[in-house]
């Protein structure tokens, strides 16, 4: 049984201090925690009496270096508040090891790729990554700013993407700019009409810059980018909201492009 120390350890990894300190982030849910499994090293599986069976018969199904290091089945009376983040918690919960960060970022040659400009609502941005996972997107560069990846929210919302887009953070947003060999696409609300835009560009790799969601791409950044694209509202002549939410705009914007290509 985990001790009351352990079970603090656990709550902290809701909190970027503790994420930070451990080297770990917590997945919940028997669906995600599925998901990661095999994705990321888990250290440890909270698991519930009533789903233990079934959970245990999965784990079976993986390879031995994908199991969790540690399976702790913890009773029917277990109060899952002690180590949850949601209101309804399941009986399912995954301690996993933060990936390392690389000290040289892989540079695109083809296909398409995102750079989120200090995205900070935790659900946009993972709702964002689940986006890019569904459309192909191999890469999304995290500018300064940009919430954390691994914060308990934007997992939840990734529903498991996490394990598939791979996710790297910019330590200067305009230097790996200036180096990506490619079409460097932002959006803006003035600028070419995305169903209108032609996108023939061969084979370069193209990346697309999306804001912040109050003050958009940040003026540094501008004069870096080939293109600036706006999704029109419909129909034009009325009046509209002021602007799209960055998750729907991205999924706009990376199904139109697929559309074409």
């Amino acid at each position: 049984m985990l001790s009351k120390s352990e079970l603090k350890d656990i709550r902290s990894l809701h909190e970027a201090k503790g994420r930070s300190a451990q080297r770990r982030f917590v997945a919940e849910g028997i669906k995600l925690t599925g998901e990661m499994l095999g994705a990321f090293p888990c250290e440890l599986l909270l698991v519930g009496e009533a789903v233990a069976p079934g959970v245990k018969e999965q784990l079976q199904r993986l390879p031995e270096g994908d199991r969790p290091r540690r399976l702790e089945i913890v009773p029917e009376s277990f109060d899952w508040s002690r180590v949850s983040s949601l209101r309804q918690p399941q009986p399912l919960l995954g301690v996993f090891i933060l990936p390392e960060e690389v000290a040289t970022l892989p540079t695109p040659t083809s296909g398409l790729s995102l750079l989120l400009d200090r995205v900070q609502d935790p659900g946009n941005l993972g709702t964002i990554i689940r986006t890019a996972d569904w459309f192909g997107v191999e890469n999304i560069y995290l500018a300064p700013g940009t919430a954390d990846p691994f914060a308990p929210k934007v997992v939840q919302a990734t529903m498991g993407a996490l394990g598939r887009v791979r996710l790297h953070r910019l330590k200067d947003s305009i230097a790996f700019l200036r180096s990506f060999d490619g079409a460097r696409i932002g959006t803006f609300l003035g600028g070419e009409d995305l169903y209108q835009a032609d996108f023939s560009q061969g084979d370069r790799p193209t990346l697309i810059i999306m804001g912040n969601e109050g003050q958009g791409i940040h003026p540094d950044l501008e004069p870096f980018i080939d293109r600036r694209l706006t999704i029109p509202p419909y129909p034009l002549e009325q009046a509209h909201t002021e602007s799209l939410n960055v998750a729907i705009a991205t999924a706009l914007i990376l199904g139109e492009l697929r559309r074409r290509h």
